[in-house]
């Protein structure tokens, strides 16, 4: 038997997470995510706080702070095993509604699966007060772990990383960094819990496991928060405020010994292309220039995002030949759906920041200023080819 003081601060760091836990529901609204999103995500955070509970409520029971007979030891042990599998059975359908937000058949055919495999390890957990298959407790009132508590990890694991390498390999089909990074995010939810189980085997009564579950959570809520704010709903670029943000720090740290230059890019006759082909084809458009943006910009090591309607932003260290190599790089990706996308070109205006003394607003508007004269040269050159 532990010192009373040893529990005591396992169920003060519990606690906290408790409120952490009640943060994070409070703030995960349709801000960051889609209600059906967020209904999962809460119902993750709810279920996280009834393990805390139940595993406080034991803590308290065993260091003798508070009446606790077998049958108070099996009733917390059956909602922290119960919670432990709702808590994931909502993870890995939030992950699946993030992913394909269609709700496609297939979709649909993985939340079956889940909500199967996660029902029937509750029916084992809550029968095994009477059978004693996953737990038991013993005649000093210590929980066991069954013979069959091997069961209930394959179900844990079957779930886990059902959508964990589900959200992994199609994290593959998309070509956004952002998009990579957010969808590989499960896999953190498995190794990390995983980690910090082995780890409460070698440090028994720390609450370790608690804080390996909830750090995932946290960081998936801040990962997908920060993504909603400072990106572009349609292309997925970083949108006009993180590129103001971005560009003020860039201008305090700039030199003449640290340069940098901001391109501004417009798609030529993009109204046009509204007019003509709809604004479906149009939204295609500008998320194909975005990608090659994209693509641009990581090989350049810079920094980009929508400014406004057909207009882009690359901050880049060095300068390049931006527009050209950006034009050979929409060309390449046109190639895959040269028939839903008219023919597609750029133009661009720059300028370089040698002077933290520079506003954003000038540098803009000399980039501006750039392409406005390079649009008028493409508008020239149009119209001399049509007469």
């Amino acid at each position: 038997m532990y010192d009373s003081a040893v529990y005591i601060s396992y169920v003060i760091t519990e606690i906290f997470c408790i409120f952490f836990s009640i943060g994070i529901i409070v703030k995960a609204n349709k801000n960051v995510g889609t209600d059906l999103q967020m209904q999962y995500f809460r119902g993750m955070s709810l279920f996280f706080i009834l393990y805390l509970v139940s595993d406080s409520l034991w803590a308290v029971g065993q260091g003798g702070l508070i009446p606790f007979n077998s049958v108070m030891n099996k009733i917390t042990s059956v909602m922290g095993l119960v919670a432990v599998s709702l808590l994931i059975l909502s993870w890995c359908i939030f992950v699946i509604y993030r992913i394909d937000q269609n709700d496609s058949k297939n979709t649909k055919r993985l939340i079956k699966m889940h909500y199967a495999v996660a029902a029937a390890d509750v029916l084992l957990v809550v029968t095994s007060v009477f059978t004693g298959f996953v737990f038991y407790i013993d005649k000093n009132n210590i929980y066991q772990l069954g013979s069959g508590y091997a069961v209930h990890l394959v179900f844990v694991i079957v779930q886990l990383f059902g959508s964990g390498i589900y959200s992994f390999v199609y994290s593959f089909s998309n070509d956004q960094i952002r998009i990579k990074k957010e969808y590989r995010l499960p896999l953190f939810f498995i190794i990390l819990p995983s980690a910090t189980a082995v780890l409460e085997g070698i440090l028994p009564l720390t609450p370790i496991v608690p804080l390996g579950i909830f750090l995932p959570i946290l960081l998936a809520f801040l990962e997908i928060q920060n993504s909603e704010i400072y990106s572009d709903a349609l292309t997925g670029l970083n949108n006009r405020r993180r590129m103001e943000i971005f560009l003020q720090d860039k201008i305090h740290n700039a030199s003449e010994d640290k340069p940098f230059m901001i391109y501004i890019i417009d798609v030529n006759d993009f109204k046009l292309v509204n007019d003509k082909f709809g604004h479906i084809v149009g939204d295609k458009t500008l998320r194909l220039v975005a990608d090659a943006l994209h693509n641009v910009s990581d090989s350049l090591h810079g920094f980009c995002a929508r400014y406004g309607g057909d207009e882009f932003v690359l901050i880049v260290n060095d300068e390049a030949a931006l527009q050209e190599t950006l034009q050979k790089e929409v060309d390449a990706l046109r190639e895959h759906c040269a028939d839903l996308i008219p023919q597609i070109s750029v133009c661009s205006g720059c300028t370089v920041c040698d002077s933290s003394a520079m506003t954003a607003a000038e540098l803009i508007a000399q980039a501006d200023e750039q392409l406005y004269e390079q649009k008028e040269i493409f508008h020239g050159r149009k119209n001399k080819a049509e007469e």
